[in-house]
């Protein structure tokens, strides 16, 4: 299976399913676009988004906040 990011080629436990729209971003379900990350970029990836700060992203701000990340999951997995 090919990262989406670093475009290596991995076997498939070592790939991870990214959903775009994290779960923890009022996603449990995890509904949505998803893209394959090798572990290691996979794990860079969510250290820049936290879930922890997300418990104090003021609630109108929320789908701003959502918009961005989609985004930069785009930018870095192209």
């Amino acid at each position: 299976m090919i990262c989406s990011k670093c475009k290596n080629d991995f076997l498939e436990h070592e790939i991870h399913e990214h959903h775009v729209h994290p779960k923890f971003m009022d996603n449990p379900k995890g509904l949505g676009r998803k893209k394959n990350l090798c572990v290691k970029d996979h794990d860079v990836l969510h250290k820049t988004i936290p879930s922890i700060i997300w418990r104090f992203v003021p609630v109108d701000k929320k789908q701003q906040c959502i918009d961005t990340i989609i985004k930069y999951t785009d930018v870095v997995t192209k």
